[in-house]
């Protein structure tokens, strides 16, 4: 049995893969740590953007793409602090994550579930003591939905080899038509045909 390893970018500093690691630990730490705000610990909104921003930088993947989801994100994990009625964020989040891996269209199908969720955490939770409830929820339901993304990049991919194959294989069982020698027509045919052109 194999199991089938993402392969990594090229990169133009250091390791691809210790990069990816290091990206996520730090943008999913930056994004709790800006939801540990309080009255108390204010710094908090300082430490975890920058945080965040920081995992967004040391990812690897096109710069472009990087620098285009930053602000979204992270607005998307300081909105979060208000409560669950901005679940919906989470999608958000989750959207940047897919647009700075490269995903492809049909993985942005995964941020249905969470969508779905955001109504549902809506109308569940009224209390903001219940925030908690929400982030545990929501996280983890990035976290699936991701990974279903993955599974739907690697399903297309599949797809798109099989179908490659199948038209290599048809080319290849086509027989080649090659033009044979050129016979004669007309008055030279004939005499060619006769008995006596043959003497």
């Amino acid at each position: 049995m194999t199991t089938r390893i993402e392969p990594a970018p090229r990169v133009r500093w250091g390791d691809a893969r210790w990069r990816y690691g290091v990206g996520l630990v730090t943008i999913v730490l930056g994004a709790a740590l800006t939801n540990l705000i309080s009255t108390y610990s204010l710094w908090f909104l300082l430490v975890g953007p920058c945080v965040q921003l920081l995992g967004w930088l040391i990812l690897p993947g096109a710069l472009w793409r990087r620098l285009l989801v930053l602000l979204p994100c992270l607005l998307a994990a300081l909105v979060l602090v208000a409560g669950p009625d901005f679940a919906g964020a989470f999608a958000v989040l989750l959207a940047g994550w897919l647009f700075a891996r490269h995903r492809p269209g049909l993985s942005y199908l995964a941020l249905i579930p969470v969508i779905v969720l955001s109504f549902v955490l809506k109308g569940a939770l009224n209390e903001y003591g219940q925030n908690w409830v929400g982030l545990v929820s929501g996280s983890a339901a990035c976290v699936a939905c991701a990974w279903l993304a993955w599974a739907l990049d690697v399903w297309r991919r599949r797809r798109v080899t099989a179908r490659r194959l199948r038209r290599a294989q048809r080319d290849a069982a086509e027989p080649v038509y090659t033009p044979g020698p050129a016979v004669p027509t007309g008055p030279a045919a004939s005499a060619a045909d006769s008995p006596g052109a043959a003497e």
